[in-house]
């Protein structure tokens, strides 16, 4: 997607001091992996020096690599601040969901997606994560960025082809259910609600869409 062009360090909301610190924690890095290389390679069989620096070479370019996408999440955050946006809920193990709340990540696990504002950002061991509605979801996990505002004419065209339609869709345990729509509406951000049974079901969770009655 694409990012504005915001310095990461005038944010408020990223911490004080992190792409400074990450530059230091990079150079630090590549001089043990290179140190290791040295260290670790066989003294009846050397490698040459070419090869060496070539190996070296690589693995910089990595780690440009990976700086260079931290600091475009960084900006994509910023330029998400406020913004309406449907993100996807954390759906690891047991396991991984305790270690990253032990190191301050507050999760909002499950299998859908959700709707909300962008109200902050953080980073966390060099991952990126937006906060929407108290929850920490990692910057990749973003599906869309919402309307600003509600659309009359887009949510008449979703009732015009929806109401009447037998739909499927995934529940938020990632069980399935179906019925016919009968209510299209449009929450604050933006987001197609749908009226299916006595279910309200969001857009995006819908996986097919038949004639009523099929």
């Amino acid at each position: 997607m694409p990012v504005s062009s915001v310095n990461p360090l005038s944010s408020p909301s990223s911490s004080s001091g992190t792409l400074a610190s990450q530059a230091g924690f990079r150079n630090a890095d590549f001089l043990k992996i290179m140190l290791g290389e040295i260290v670790n390679q066989d003294p009846l069989e050397p490698q040459e020096t070419s090869k060496l620096v070539d190996n070296m070479r690589k693995i910089q370019e990595l780690e440009n690599s990976t700086y260079t996408n931290f600091r475009n999440d960084i900006r994509w955050a910023q330029d998400l601040m406020g913004k309406p946006i449907n993100v996807q809920q954390f759906s690891g193990t047991d396991a991984q969901a305790k270690a990253l709340s032990d190191k301050g990540v507050i999760l909002d696990r499950g299998y859908a997606t959700v709707n909300g504002k962008v109200d902050s950002f953080k980073v966390i061991d060099n991952q990126v994560y937006v906060t929407v509605g108290g929850k920490d979801y990692p910057i990749n996990s973003v599906k869309q960025i919402r309307p600003e505002t509600a659309n009359p004419d887009h949510l008449a065209e979703m009732a015009a082809i929806l109401l009447g339609t037998t739909v499927n869709y995934t529940k938020s345990d990632k069980t399935t259910g179906n019925g016919v729509v009968k209510q299209v509406s449009m929450d604050s951000t933006g987001a197609i609600q749908l009226k299916v049974g006595d279910q309200t079901v969001p857009y995006t969770s819908v996986t097919s869409i038949g004639i009523a009655g099929s």
